[in-house]
């Protein structure tokens, strides 16, 4: 997931997806589209894109033949057509998703605020200053958002901008499953489903439903003997009626919603819910799974175009 985000939004990659996904062009051409970047740094990248199947280099007949770039059919063009969706989101800001993502930020920030000092702590291998500057860009991108703690101390957040772009993440996650992965493989792991519906979760508001609890439960395939890995994210909601995610369940829920991954794509990128096993309280399930659909296509397309 990472790595995908990272190459369409470091350096030119994601301009040169767009300009490619209107048509196939010359390399010098692409080098005069593509204004910001330097043809090497253009070449480096192409070469970085054609390595991971978005293009291919074709011949045009001809006396002499020209050597074209274009999308490939099978990832290339599904890609292009998926981000024009988001109106060509930021490509900085992509980038910085990914960095998070990698560095499993965006799971801790899921489940609530973290320090500096706490986020260092996780596996990612980081040094304090690699933490800090991936932090302060994304605050000033408005990824993150700085919150008073303990006086002078600060904990950050992830921000309603930052949780909208998890219908890109579950769109890209997609994306792979259908062309980018075989035999069938999820494009996202369980993990990755529950950090991203955990994370999306405050988008949620359901004041009528104050006080109860819900269950989004993430399984994967069966294997041979019929057993499933599940992943949960336990929701409350708030007096203010958003539901905000909380790590143990010490009682049952209200209510609860299962399904595999892809049946979580398909309920949040096309509001087909009909394969999600519902349990429990059925106006608070619907009130959850209607407003994910809602914050994360309808409304996190026009953030992420913002």
């Amino acid at each position: 997931m990472s790595g995908v985000l990272h190459l369409v939004g470091s350096g030119p990659g994601g301009p040169i997806l767009m300009e490619l996904g209107h048509r196939p062009l010359r390399t010098k051409q692409l080098t005069e589209r593509v204004r910001d970047f330097s043809p090497r740094s253009i070449y480096r990248c192409v070469g970085k894109m054609e390595a991971y199947g978005l293009i291919d280099r074709y011949e045009e007949p001809g006396v002499p033949s020209t050597v074209l770039l274009r999308l490939t059919e099978g990832l290339g063009r599904p890609l292009f057509r998926l981000l024009r969706l988001f109106g060509s989101p930021s490509w900085d800001e992509l980038c910085l998703l990914g960095e998070l993502w990698e560095a499993g930020f965006v799971e801790e920030l899921g489940h609530e605020p973290r320090s500096l000092m706490e986020l260092m702590e996780g596996p990612h291998h980081l040094t304090y200053h690699q933490v800090r500057r991936r932090v302060c860009l994304s605050t000033e991108k408005g990824l993150l958002e700085a919150l008073p703690h303990n006086g002078n101390g600060k904990t950050y957040d992830l921000t309603e901008k930052g949780r909208r772009y998890m219908s890109l993440v579950a769109g890209i996650g997609r994306w792979r499953h259908r062309y980018a992965v075989a035999d069938g493989t999820p494009g996202l792991t369980i993990e990755e489903m529950a950090t991203m519906l955990r994370a999306a979760l405050p988008l949620t508001v359901s004041p009528e439903h104050a006080g109860m609890r819900i269950d989004l439960i993430v399984a994967g395939g069966e294997d041979r003997y019929g057993h499933r890995d599940t992943a949960t994210v336990h929701g409350q909601v708030d007096p203010e009626g958003v539901v905000r995610p909380f790590r143990d369940a010490e009682q049952p829920p209200d209510g609860s919603a299962a399904g595999t991954i892809n049946t979580w794509f398909a309920a949040l990128l096309d509001d087909h819910r009909g394969r999600v096993r519902v349990r429990g309280d059925l106006p608070l399930v619907d009130a959850c799974l209607t407003q994910l659909y809602g914050a994360l296509w309808e409304k996190g397309r026009s953030v992420s175009a913002a």
